[in-house]
């Protein structure tokens, strides 16, 4: 996210509360996010090979874009989206009511911290965006690779990450939120700390994204 949109995180964004959307300002907020993150989400998965079969899960839904853009190619498998504020998951539900209806997709009500999956569960597992209110990141971490097949993948999509030369309004609002924003360095750390076997990291020209792949 360029400096010029983070400063848009004042009194309507505030009000829909991006740690948990909630109300009717909170659904405004994720219909708002759905655009404005198209184009991070539209980089981020160029780098996770999925395959028509796979089962993958998107940890902090949001208002559905993420899993409608890995329906264009997850066309024989299964998507599930888990948020833990009400209002996404009936936002992405409503953003994904065909996938639904023919069983491609599932999105429930529920946390990182406590995955309702059994282990090795799925193909592959995605996040755009949440991680910076993630409670007990190293642990939540774990939890996701719990369920991630060996050889699954899990990306992590930010568009802002832990460096020197971040803008001052940024810096401000990574403080009015308290979020966790890692260094690449750290990134790697919890990753391996979590269990994956291998990180991989990739950085867009112009931009402050960042892309982080853990192999399980």
């Amino acid at each position: 996210m360029a400096e010029a949109d983070w400063q848009k995180i004042d009194p309507e964004t505030a009000e829909g509360n991006p740690r948990r959307p909630e109300g009717p300002a909170g659904r405004a907020m994720l219909a708002r996010m759905n655009e404005s993150h198209a184009r991070l989400v539209d980089w981020g998965l160029t780098h996770i090979d999925l395959r028509a079969g796979d089962t993958v899960l998107d940890i902090g839904c949001g208002g559905g874009n993420t899993l409608a853009r890995m329906a264009e190619r997850v066309t024989e498998g299964h998507l599930t989206g888990i948020d833990y504020a009400e209002t996404s998951v009936e936002a992405s539900r409503a953003f994904n009511a065909e996938l639904i209806e023919v069983g491609r997709a599932e999105i429930l009500h529920g946390s990182v911290e406590a995955l309702p999956f059994d282990d090795a569960h799925f193909d592959a597992a995605v996040t755009v965006e949440s991680f910076y209110f993630w409670p007990r990141p190293e642990e939540c971490l774990k939890e996701v690779a719990r369920v991630i097949k060996p050889g699954g993948t899990f990306l992590l999509l930010a568009d802002i990450y832990g460096r020197d030369d971040l803008p001052a309004g940024i810096r401000t609002k990574i403080a009015d939120y308290n979020l966790t924003n890692p260094t690449p360095e750290e990134f790697e750390q919890l990753f391996c700390a979590a269990g994956f076997q291998s990180v991989h990291m990739d950085f867009q020209d112009g931009e402050y994204w960042i892309a982080v792949r853990g192999v399980r």
